[in-house]
């Protein structure tokens, strides 16, 4: 059956209330998603494509991003954040801000906007 993002956050955060991980700090949880986003890396060090994964392999490196996704929902609840109402409010600011045949010329000057200013458009 289908799950939601809350649902996978409810899961997480029960998880976690259940083995007395609920006190993580956010140096912890934050810690834990870069070492587990290093593992999933290996997976894709020095390849120039996507690689064609066999089935265990797709099972390992799937392991590799429910850690990722574990931590990282675990971090968004404990800091208030509802992920789905935050992608909605956010996406139509990526549409904005990268329309649909924009030329390369055309993205080349956003990006260099973004760094002139080092400010990001997309919040205000």
């Amino acid at each position: 059956m289908p799950k939601s993002i809350q649902d996978l956050t409810d899961i997480v955060c029960a998880f976690a209330d259940e083995r007395g991980w609920a006190n993580n700090d956010p140096n912890q949880l934050i810690s834990s998603i870069l070492i587990e986003l290093g593992e999933l890396a290996e997976h894709y060090q020095w390849k120039s494509r996507f690689p064609e994964f066999d089935k265990q392999k797709k099972l390992e490196v799937g392991y590799e991003f429910v850690d990722i996704l574990f931590y990282l929902l675990q971090l968004a609840a404990k800091s208030g954040i509802d992920i789905e109402a935050a992608f909605d409010s956010k996406l139509p600011k990526l549409h904005a801000k990268f329309p649909v045949g924009q030329t390369d010329e055309e993205f080349e000057r956003t990006k260099e906007e973004y760094r002139r200013t080092g400010k990001n458009k997309l919040y205000s």
